[in-house]
């Protein structure tokens, strides 16, 4: 193998090589530069892979052939190889990426890069302190050098700040270094640590200077405001290396230094990370230029690795797995999004919806962005959830909220970049050129993101391929986007059709019912994606990653799998609502419900597997004197998606701006998975108490609260699917409070609402969908007379609206009847009584939907107007034929449900004679109610044909002969304010105080975020000031306090 000595002098050779190479024009010296970049990636590369496959043990290189003192000591080992192994390559791809600016700003530029390349890796292998401070300042002198001759605004001030931020840091080192020496009489940092013991005692002003000086360099909160500004003013691809590669070095020196550290030091630089990370990210909320928001997740990102690095006593073996994570997923992913900074060349983040007309940019960075945030399938989701599970086994538990804390913040000025590139309407999607040597890169950082995810993956136990084959799915499909719409719709039915006729005999029970919920659900609703034309770019793709989720949810085995499943499907969700027209917003409060739900969820299978061996979804059932905390953790994340009161605001947006079958999607489907969670959560850890309050009873009214409040904000609604979104809300309720019940009959009633929810608002949004694609409005009051126009859509909804309120002899009242007995047994008559004020309350809003839409006089520019088309109809009628059958023969399901409920509540099941339902309260049969009703229904359909057959049609005039006189035709049919007299008595109980709440919330952190951005004026002297008080207030801290 080649010595890694000669990684330096590769790099020292050539820089002194291309100094003499000025008049040589500028390909030569770009070409030598890249070729030594290349070798030093080369040798790093193979002592990394001698390490990993053929067991090489650690060496040690000494410069000029003496031993120390006499020379500099650098050390090969595995951790360097693979430090200086990252920092080699991303340099390598840099230089690829900033060809072009190299080339531009001529020699000096290219030797600068080398020199500060080389400074890393001599900081990263030597195991001299003199040395470490010598090519630190050599690093330092370089990364100025490139700044300053960067040409981009704020450049020079940027270069200057960090030569006076950096010079001051590198005199309190030097400083240390000189009291190392006093005190340990040498600079080997081995030599040091063997010697800890007889200058700990009076060396802690040695310590104190050197690790706060390697501290400094990372950037920590509040001493960052020189790093943040040359974030912002660097050339990306400089900024990509300071983020990618320096920050990486730094990490490790500050790894390496840590044997020097007591205990008490530990968790000093556990606070100055975490206080970093948790800063850094509030205070990027408020940020819009790009680069400086990259500037906020980089030192917050770098402030988590440090954290990690002070917890090296507590993590053990686990340190490097989670660090490494950690740090592939920051220098991958922030260099490419520094690297698409460059490409796009523009400042602010709402500027960034350019990449519209670049799907493939798009995708990049969507990709980094949830790289970043901890999504699966990359790295830092596996170390994260290491991190969380091993802090949770040593009961950290203050650290693990302030991590994920940090994490939430991080999302909210992420996940608003993204929208703004997806969605944001002011900025022009206009078409740019985009160089080869730029992209290239980019695609491969991001290649590596995918492939570390699977390493990482496999670290964690997550490895088995098949695992991965939805994800694969949704990537052929990713690659098949250029066809149209009719072949890439077959291509997913058939694709889901396979996976459900290989499946659905291995779920039974619960499992299946979801299993059918969530797949079959699916099957219908893609029918629905004929009917649109072109290409549908980027659709189907998103979809699959939903579905994925929801699929790889039921076949999880233990709580990785589970956690994996549920963070893919918020994903592929996110991405579906945000295509919608005015989404944007919408999609942002979603994802970020979601992803702190998920954090609770987090939290909470932490919790669970503390202290016990692996990971298995069995442990919910052995949790012991934590289960109240778990559970209460689980029920809130799981309630996220279903939209419980208080954690609703996300959902009534997010229906109604989606596409038309994007609705029924979220609606029928995805909000089930939050069921799913419930069931599997209360059935593990069963009925709770805490404070001695039983966690079921407040479960119980806020289910009936969220029924009660969903479906009286449904009947005041204007915007039809809007209606139809807080209707789902109220119905989720009904499901909460059975669920609650905690009995047989409670858990029957909850399953069929929610399968009855299921069919009937699939078949109310592509009902509702295809009036809007038809109408081009989604106003009620803008609609009026369409029974003629779409008589089948009609139906639909007429059906729809008799199911959903539970009116017999349709399914939906086999809910409500059960719902009586569960109340009546559990002996909740209060919460009952609300309930059914709700049900009566849906009534209202069931009558306004059909009366609106459908009954009343025609609009004028609405007389052109045909039935939906054939595909979104098709799926409707099939549901109609399931509900039916269910109607006819309910016995079909709650027969089967029954038979699984009893091996968890063996008491109070249904008898069943036929399909005659008896309960100690009473019985019921289903067929028998359709017969009875349809044929009352069809005595009095005749009969009113029969005696109106001669009746004049009203039209829209009449009233003018009764002298009466409209403002307008559109007047004549009643429709806006429908309920105000309602809204006047009751108004105030939808008064929006749990939307204002949450909007005090948002408007309290940015109020934060601003305050903590205030101490960076851009003053360089106020940052030189920050650095010294840095020292000072952390050695009163070491030092026992002020």
């Amino acid at each position: 193998m080649v010595a890694p000595i000669y990684i330096i002098a590769a790099a020292l050779g050539t820089a002194f090589t291309l100094g003499l190479l000025h008049k040589t024009g500028k390909t030569l010296p770009y070409v030598l530069m890249t070729l030594a970049l290349g070798l030093m990636t080369f040798i790093s590369l193979e002592w990394l892979l001698a390490f990993l496959i053929d067991g090489q043990k650690e060496e040690i290189i000494y410069t000029a052939g003496f031993k120390p003192p006499f020379s500099i000591s650098l050390l090969m080992g595995k951790m360097e190889a693979v430090f200086i192994s990252i920092v080699n390559t991303m340099a390598f791809l840099g230089s690829i990426y900033m060809a072009r600016d190299l080339k531009n700003k001529g020699v000096n530029s290219m030797l600068i890069y080398l020199l500060l390349i080389m400074g890393l890796n001599v900081v990263i292998m030597t195991r001299d302190i003199f040395n470490l401070f010598v090519f630190l300042e050599v690093s330092s002198i370089a990364t100025a050098g490139l700044l300053l001759i960067g040409g981009r605004k704020n450049a020079v001030s940027a270069g200057l700040k960090y030569l006076i931020a950096t010079g001051t840091i590198a005199g309190f080192l030097l400083i240390g270094i000189i009291f190392f020496y006093y005190y340990a009489g040498s600079l080997s940092l081995d030599d040091i640590i063997a010697s800890k013991e007889s200058w700990i005692s009076v060396g802690n002003i040695a310590l104190l200077l050197v690790l706060l000086s390697v501290i400094l360099e990372l950037k920590p909160f509040p001493a960052n405001g020189w790093a943040l500004d040359v974030y912002q003013g660097a050339n990306p691809g400089i900024g990509a290396i300071i983020s990618a590669s320096s920050a990486t070095a730094m990490v490790y020196v500050l790894y390496k230094m840590m044997p020097l550290a007591s205990e008490a030091w530990n968790y000093v630089i556990i606070g100055i990370g975490l206080l970093s990370f948790v800063a850094s990210n509030i205070a990027g909320i408020k940020q819009t230029n790009a680069q400086r928001l990259l500037g906020y997740s980089s030192v917050g990102q770098i402030g988590l690795a440090v954290a990690i690095v002070g917890m090296h006593q507590w993590l053990g073996s686990g340190l490097m797995t989670i660090l490494l994570a950690m740090l592939a997923s920051h220098f991958l992913a922030k260099a490419g999004l520094f690297w698409l900074a460059g490409i796009v060349n523009k400042e602010t983040t709402k500027e960034w919806g350019i990449l519209r007309n670049k799907p493939v940019l798009l995708f990049l960075m969507g990709t980094f962005i949830f790289a970043l945030l901890g999504f699966p399938p990359f790295p830092s989701f596996f170390g994260k959830w290491e991190l969380i599970m091993s802090l949770s086994d040593l009961g950290q538990y203050g650290i693990v909220s302030l991590i994920l804390i940090g994490s939430l913040f991080e999302a909210v000025y992420m996940l608003r970049w993204l929208g703004y590139a997806i969605k944001e309407d002011k900025e022009e999607a206009v078409n740019f050129s985009i160089h080869w040597e730029k992209f290239l890169p980019v695609g491969i950082v991001a290649t590596a993101l995918y492939a570390a995810g699977y390493f990482f993956g496999w670290k964690s136990g997550y490895s088995d391929w098949y695992k991965y084959m939805p994800l694969a799915f949704a990537a052929a499909l990713f690659l098949l986007d250029f066809l149209p719409v009719y072949v890439k719709n077959s291509i997913t039915l058939l694709g889901m059709g396979w996976y459900f006729f290989e499946m659905y005999t291995q779920y039974t029970g619960l499992k299946f019912v979801f299993f059918i919920i969530f797949i079959g659900g699916g099957l219908l609703i893609f029918l629905a994606g004929y009917y649109k034309k072109g290409k549908r770019v980027g659709f189907y793709p998103l979809a699959i990653l939903m579905y994925a989720g929801l699929a790889l949810m039921l076949e999880a085995s233990n709580m990785l799998e589970f956690f994996f499943a549920w963070e893919i499907m918020t994903a592929g969700s996110y991405f579906l609502i945000i295509r919608g027209k005015k989404s944007m917003t919408h999609a942002l409060n979603y994802a970020l419900f979601s992803i702190g739900g998920a954090f609770l969820i987090l939290a909470g299978f932490g919790i669970t597997q503390a202290g016990k061996d692996g990971l298995s979804l069995e442990l919910l059932y052995q949790v012991g004197s934590m289960s109240p905390y778990v559970f209460i953790l689980l029920a809130i994340g799981f309630m996220t998606k279903t939209a419980s009161m208080g954690l609703h605001i996300w959902l009534p947006g997010a229906h109604a701006e989606a596409e038309t079958d994007v609705s029924p999607m979220v609606s029928a489907v995805l909000l089930k998975a939050g069921v799913y969670g419930l069931i599997i959560t209360m059935i593990s850890l069963g009925n709770q108490f805490i404070g001695g309050i039983n966690i079921q009873v407040v479960l119980a009214w806020i289910g009936v609260l969220t029924a009660l409040m969903g479906n009286m904000m449904a009947a005041f609604q204007e915007d039809a699917k809007r209606l139809l979104a807080y209707s789902s809300i109220g119905q989720l309720g009904y499901v909460l409070f059975g669920l609650a019940l905690m009995s047989h009959l409670g858990w029957l009633t909850a399953i069929s609402v929610a399968i009855n929810h299921f069919l009937f608002k699939a078949m109310l949004f592509l009902a509702i969908g295809g009036v809007v694609l038809r109408t081009k409005t989604k106003y009620m009051y803008q609609m009026g007379g369409l029974i003629k126009k779409m008589p089948i859509t009609f139906i639909v909804v007429l059906i729809g609206i008799i199911t959903l309120s539970g009116v017999p002899p349709l399914s939906g009242f086999a809910g409500k009847w059960l719902f009586y007995n569960a109340i009546l047994e559990k002996g909740w008559y209060l919460q009952g009584a609300v309930l059914f004020f709700a049900g009566v309350i849906a009534f209202l809003y069931c009558f306004r939907l059909i009366h609106t839409i459908f009954l009343g006089q025609l609009k004028d520019e609405h007389r052109k107007v045909k039935e939906a088309p054939f595909w979104l109809l098709l799926p409707q009628i099939l549901v109609i034929v399931g509900i039916m059958v269910l109607s006819a023969f309910p016995n079909s399901i709650l027969k089967p449900l029954g038979e699984v409920l009893y091996s968890y509540f063996p008491e109070g099941a249904l008898s069943w004679n036929d399909q005659l339902a008896n309960s100690i309260y009473g019985y019921w049969d289903g067929k028998m109610v359709l017969y009875v009703v349809v044929a009352i229904f069809a005595s009095v359909f005749l009969w009113a044909l029969i005696v109106t057959r001669k009746s004049q049609k009203v039209k829209q005039f009449n009233i003018v002969y009764a002298a009466e006189r409209p403002f307008r035709p559109e007047t004549t049919h009643f429709a806006y304010n429908f309920f105000a007299p309602f809204k006047k008595a009751l108004g105030f109980l939808v008064y929006p105080g749990i939307t204002n709440f949450w909007n005090r919330v948002g408007q309290s952190t940015m109020a934060g975020a601003d305050a903590l951005r205030k101490i960076y004026n851009g003053n360089g002297q106020a940052y030189v000031l920050h650095i010294v008080l840095f020292f000072i207030v952390v050695y009163f801290i070491t030092a026992g306090g002020f």
